[in-house]
């Protein structure tokens, strides 16, 4: 991706550049310069994830949590177990706001543990897109803080506001799933 993102801009500075009206190489370097500032945070956010997931898997930690988990989810039910998970992945939306970063983390513990359940992994996925960002209007973090500061509204103004939009997202997305386990399972 790095690797691309560095040709198309080479290829674009050749293109729109050069020329009487083009930004020249200063321009085009400091162009691109904060284009690449702006996936940064992302970029650690992910490497973090992955270098603790790395330890997780060397270390045998994620074997002895699944182990562990799984021997408490064996008897639990499928739709239960699809709530449960889906306010769990609620939950780990406010302590890891990134998208990807929390995929990283969870999915290599979460979908074995489904396999104990029974629930198709794709099922999984979808907990995780409800729950995740269901969190994601909730969180004061990244896009909604910035969005309210340019709209000038007060985060419990905000809160009062989507409350309601995320209830319905939980309660309908656990609906949902309900429904995606009893067909699928």
């Amino acid at each position: 991706m790095a690797s691309a993102f560095l040709i198309f801009t080479i290829v674009i500075m050749f293109i729109a550049g050069t020329g009487q009206y083009g930004l020249g190489e200063k321009g085009t370097v400091d162009a691109f310069v904060n284009g690449a500032s702006s996936l940064v945070g992302v970029s650690l956010i992910i490497g973090l994830a992955r270098g603790i997931n790395l330890v997780l898997n060397k270390g045998m930690i994620s074997d002895t949590i699944l182990h562990f988990s799984s021997s408490i989810v064996q008897h639990m039910s499928g739709p239960l177990f699809i709530i449960v998970l889906l306010f769990i992945f609620f939950c780990l939306g406010f302590i890891v706001p990134s998208s990807s970063g929390l995929a990283v983390l969870s999915m290599p513990i979460f979908a074995p543990l489904a396999d104990t359940v029974g629930i198709p992994r794709f099922v999984i996925v979808t907990t995780y897109q409800f729950g995740q960002y269901a969190m994601l209007f909730l969180a004061p973090t990244g896009l909604v803080m910035a969005t309210l500061q340019m709209l000038n509204v007060r985060y419990s103004h905000w809160l009062r506001f989507v409350w309601p939009v995320v209830a319905f997202v939980l309660i309908f997305g656990g609906g949902l799933l309900i429904t995606q386990v009893l067909i699928y399972s």
